[in-house]
């Protein structure tokens, strides 16, 4: 898919991060909107961003754990724009901490938003997609902790690693009608994704509030902005490309992992103490 002029991309988590940059960097190619945040008030801010671009653009409030939002979503979608050409289930949250801390509440939570979001977003698309001909893309948003395990981040990791292994399947059966599935690892990236989490473990120095905050801190001195991944979702697409990743670390850290998966397990283990000891 190389001209996305008048095609119709849905985004979900579009209200902020790379969602937000998703959807303006579709918008600039030319493309009709149907942008999808539970955040009511920043999503409409969005929008207004993308009409002052001339673009064509639906904000649907929907919380995409909820299977039920997510069918009324689908078909409300083309029951306006007849297809889908691509969508990007983007929409994610995040739980830190270590497992002795997690309760059964903060897997479900972040379970339901994360790795049931994608799936239902396949689940009430992709059928349609394949039945109104003429091919299209998906684009499934994990993360470089899809990629390889990472301290402090069990539950994200595990969902991420999830995703990543569902959008690669789905990939090949895909293939079949004409479908391309692109999974995105994007690494440390400016958003709010850091702020917003529930840290469920604190450290000997700090308090999980405290530890939320140096996280956060952290994320942001990076200065990796969203727009870069969105850039790299639109050549994603373009290319079909199978795994979009996004940012220096996403690519040294998966290429160590996999030169030495036993080196990788010793240095996780060095980084949870440092972690617990440093932070």
């Amino acid at each position: 898919m190389k001209d996305f002029k008048g095609k119709v991309v849905v985004v979900t988590g579009a209200a902020s991060g790379i969602g937000r940059e998703t959807a303006l960097a579709f918008a600039g190619r030319g493309a009709r909107l149907v942008i999808v945040d539970i955040d009511a008030v920043n999503l409409e801010t969005v929008g207004r961003e993308l009409e002052v671009q001339g673009c064509e653009v639906v904000s649907e409030v929907v919380d995409v754990s909820d299977a039920r939002q997510v069918e009324s979503l689908a078909e409300r979608t083309f029951e306006k724009f007849w297809r889908v050409d691509v969508l990007c289930n983007n929409a994610g949250v995040a739980v830190g901490g270590f497992e002795q801390d997690m309760s059964i509440d903060d897997w479900e939570w972040i379970v339901a938003t994360n790795l049931w979001g994608v799936i239902y977003g396949c689940h009430y698309f992709y059928p349609r997609m394949i039945e109104q001909g003429g091919g299209g893309h998906i684009v499934n948003t994990s993360s470089g902790a899809g990629l390889m395990p990472l301290p402090l981040t069990i539950a994200y990791n595990t969902t991420k690693f999830a995703v990543r292994g569902y959008s690669e399947t789905l990939r090949a059966e895909a293939a079949q009608h004409g479908i391309g599935v692109s999974v995105v690892c994007p690494g440390l990236v400016a958003t709010n994704i850091t702020k917003t989490m529930r840290m469920v473990s604190g450290t000997q120095r700090s308090t999980p509030q405290e530890l939320s905050e140096k996280l956060h801190r952290f994320w942001h001195a990076r200065r990796y902005p969203p727009s870069k991944v969105a850039a790299a979702i639109i050549r994603g697409v373009e290319k079909n490309k199978g795994i979009i990743k996004a940012g220096p670390e996403t690519y040294l850290g998966e290429l160590s992992y996999r030169l030495s998966p036993a080196a990788w397990d010793r240095t996780l283990e060095v980084m949870v103490r440092m972690f617990d000891r440093v932070l």
